[in-house]
């Protein structure tokens, strides 16, 4: 494989898949640049791990293509086996062979010459773990596990890891470890990274770009930023992190709702003046004094240690949900003054369809 240095790590254009009667990718572009951690976002079954297989050259896409370093790996007319797309492959929970020692499961893909026992220690080493090679699979903790699934992806130089809800066995705490030590090892190899996940949090704090897979295609592929105060749609708006929709009245550069009138975000595509959908996030709603005013009651709380939801019945009978810090949480049935720190999105009302 010649590898183009002007193309991107990944492109992928079009692709198309379907089992039986059911479509699952619809016509998927995403390109992905070299170095980066893309995070591919969808909800469980909706077509995540067929993207990944499709990549790693384990399924065949009915339509479309697949370049890594501009070259074609799959098209109607291509199809390069995996072993020949220098793509490694970490896939959940690890799957590491528990008859073999450390040595033997990272080096699996490996040459048998002179340069393994080097290659081993060296990857390793690269995720943390060295001088562990005799060592068997069930001598290590799930953390340690996965970060030799790592290893034994990089050992033969890949030009792109994927990684399929590499963390999702793992307890909330030690996933929150495990991400940062493989994410550290990923920057520091270098190594182009595609992540699936169905875990938004997850998607926005480890990657640079998020793709966000719903309904067979990318609905939106951005930075964390931009996709999560920014979003191109409302599906999207209320499926990655948590979201207040309210209706309002849009003028062109303001909207009014049951929180007042509010800013907008005008980057992108802006809907019609007139009816829309108000999108806020819960962070962004302040209880207290402020300077636009808007009345509400607290229907109830939840308290989480560091901060707690509270959620507030407005004048005209809206109920929202606001994030605050636990020292400034109102007791049920407290009055209170809600206001908006920063711009929202707004979204088209469509109109409903009686047949």
């Amino acid at each position: 494989m010649v590898d183009d240095p002007e193309a991107p790590a990944l492109e992928l254009r079009g692709l198309t898949k379907s089992f039986g009667p059911r479509r699952v990718l619809d016509g998927v572009d995403l390109t992905v640049a070299h170095g980066s951690v893309t995070a591919i976002l969808g909800p469980s079954g909706g077509g995540k791990t067929t993207v990944l297989r499709i990549i790693a050259g384990f399924e065949v896409p009915d339509s479309g293509t697949v370049a890594i370093d501009g070259v074609t790996v799959a098209a109607p007319t291509v199809n390069l086996p995996p072993e020949r797309r220098r793509v490694g492959v970490v896939p959940q929970e690890g799957a590491l062979f528990p008859h073999l020692d450390i040595a033997g499961n990272v080096g699996f893909g490996l040459p048998r010459n002179d340069d393994r026992a080097d290659r081993i220690a060296e990857v390793l080493d690269l995720v943390g773990l060295p001088g562990i090679q005799r060592m068997r699979p069930h001598q290590l903790s799930g953390g340690q596990q996965h970060r030799v699934a790592l290893a034994r992806a990089l050992a033969p130089r890949p030009s792109i890891v994927v990684l399929d809800e590499p963390f999702s066995s793992l307890d909330a705490g030690l996933r929150a470890q495990v991400r940062e030590e493989v994410l550290a090892a990923l920057q520091q190899a270098r190594t182009t990274a595609i992540i699936v996940t169905h875990d938004q949090q997850e998607a926005i704090s480890v990657a640079d770009q998020v793709a966000v897979l719903l309904h067979g295609r990318i609905a939106q592929s951005a930075d964390p930023v931009t996709l999560y105060e920014e979003p191109g749609s409302l599906d999207l708006a209320t499926f990655v992190g948590e979201a207040v929709v309210l209706p309002g009245e849009f003028d062109g550069k303001h909207v009014r709702s049951g929180l007042g009138v509010l800013d907008v975000h005008l980057g992108g595509s802006r809907p019609a003046v007139g009816p829309v959908y108000v999108v806020v996030r819960p962070e962004q709603i302040e209880i207290g004094d402020c300077e636009q005013e808007v009345g509400g009651m607290v229907t109830s709380r939840i308290f989480y240690g560091h901060d707690g939801i509270v959620r507030i019945r407005l004048a005209d009978g809206s109920i929202v949900t606001a994030r605050v810090q636990a020292a400034r949480l109102p007791a049920p049935g407290s009055a209170v003054a809600v206001s908006v720190r920063g711009p929202v999105s707004v979204f088209e009302a469509v109109p409903e369809v009686t047949v």
